[in-house]
């Protein structure tokens, strides 16, 4: 496993799909046959992520599963607010725990976050962008195309600005428990000023089917599930 050279991640804004328990898939050869397997969509080339000084407000998050009573927090404030390390401000203005990766994409990419001492950057969000067919970036055997936003951020600071950075610090995790990690499926990047705070989509492709999940890691940093519904 690659060491995070001390970059961290964060930052707010939007709904967020998450926490769910997912079905394990076998690597595939592209015939569409194991389920729910993931892969990176073609570089279509143009889409790179672009860098910002511009700070990022956290704006309403909806947690990723019910929501518990917490201390109260300020939406408003960038993330994780009010709140303490590896929790966020939740959509009720109260402070949630980042829900722990429970889905198979995790059983074989174990990691060893602890809240309690780790430091690393924390992906609170995941906000499904859009999922359907797309033949001109995606292909027969995985022809669905999903985007999503990610949303994390880091106390420390220093979190990737570009695609290429996050290539370097942040995996897509597939249910078999393989990694992709291709600086081709991120875009849009967004981090602070202070690099605390960032957002950014990644693009993968998919087998056609109702309801894919996905895995996302940051080196030193949380794992997190997203079930992604069509």
């Amino acid at each position: 496993m690659r060491r995070f050279p001390s970059l961290l991640l964060p930052l707010s804004l939007g709904l967020v799909l998450a926490a769910a328990s997912c079905d394990p898939d076998e690597p595939g050869d592209g015939s569409g046959n194991d389920a729910g397997m993931e892969e990176p969509l073609p570089d279509a080339g143009g889409d790179a992520g672009e860098e910002t000084d511009a700070g990022l407000d956290a704006g309403t998050e909806a947690d990723a599963g019910t929501e518990e009573p917490g201390e109260p927090c300020t939406l408003t404030d960038p993330q994780p607010s009010m709140c303490g390390y590896g929790s966020f401000c939740g959509a009720s203005s109260t402070c949630q725990t980042v829900p722990a990766p429970t889905c198979e994409n995790f059983n074989k990419f174990p990691v060893s976050w602890d809240p309690a001492t780790s430091s690393g950057p924390v992906i609170y969000g995941a906000e499904l962008l859009s999922f359907a067919a797309d033949a001109t970036n995606c292909f027969s055997g995985r022809p669905m195309r999903i985007r999503t936003r990610i949303r994390a951020y880091s106390p420390s600071g220093r979190l990737p600005t570009t695609p290429s950075e996050l290539a370097a610090v942040f995996s897509y995790v597939r249910p078999d428990g393989s990694s992709v990690v291709d600086a081709s499926q991120y875009s849009n990047v967004v981090t602070s000023g202070d690099l605390t705070h960032t957002e950014f989509e990644v693009r993968v492709c998919v087998s056609d089917l109702p309801t894919v999940n996905l895995g996302f890691y940051f080196e030193e940093g949380n794992g997190y599930c997203q079930t992604a519904t069509r």
